[in-house]
């Protein structure tokens, strides 16, 4: 199992990507799994503790490790990773020798700005938004997608590329075309 670390700060598209890229990876032979460590924090009554941190941590242990068992070919994790440190963390959470590759989105801030305001889920933009964006702006990763001026659909090919999905898409498309007349 290879395990994708997708980052970037809130709004930048994490999600929006990832559910193109589970639509990319559709009609490809690997399975793909996607989870989404900020829906692991959906609890209540809300806090962020010692006990609710591991609780996180344990899902995702889970989740991984079944993905594992059940021969998923790709994690697909999203969160807003905003240091190394999360990053190896999430990664220590991991099944042993789980291969693991980061790519961190990003966006200019006009751009980020624009598309949190638009999303009416999310509350008004603050210091602790600004703060995440500026950290997960800064956080080095393997590969760096900027999704300013383009749609979605783009983001998730560019990262299909760097992930192999797209090879993957490429093989289904050659062996349908040779069964053609």
């Amino acid at each position: 199992m290879r395990t994708v670390l997708l980052g970037g700060a809130p709004g930048v598209g994490k999600s929006s990507a990832a559910e193109r890229l589970l639509e990319l990876a559709q009609d490809g032979p690997h399975l793909v799994q996607w989870v989404d460590v900020d829906s692991l924090w959906l609890h209540q009554p809300w806090r962020v503790d010692d006990r609710m941190t591991a609780m996180v941590q344990a899902n995702l242990r889970a989740v991984a490790s079944h993905a594992l068992r059940a021969g998923v070919d790709i994690l697909l994790i999203t969160w807003v990773f905003q240091s190394t440190e999360i990053h190896r963390l999430v990664a220590g959470l991991l099944p042993a020798g789980t291969a693991t590759v980061s790519v961190q989105l990003q966006a200019d801030h006009d751009t980020w700005v624009r598309r949190f305001e638009a999303d009416p889920r999310r509350p008004g933009l603050n210091d602790f938004y600004r703060s995440r964006y500026e950290a997960a702006q800064a956080t080095p990763a393997d590969y760096v997608v900027h999704t300013g001026g383009i749609a979605p659909t783009e983001v998730a090919r560019r990262v299909a590329a760097l992930i192999g999905i797209a090879e993957q898409e490429k093989s289904v498309v050659d062996r349908s075309s040779s069964r053609l007349p």
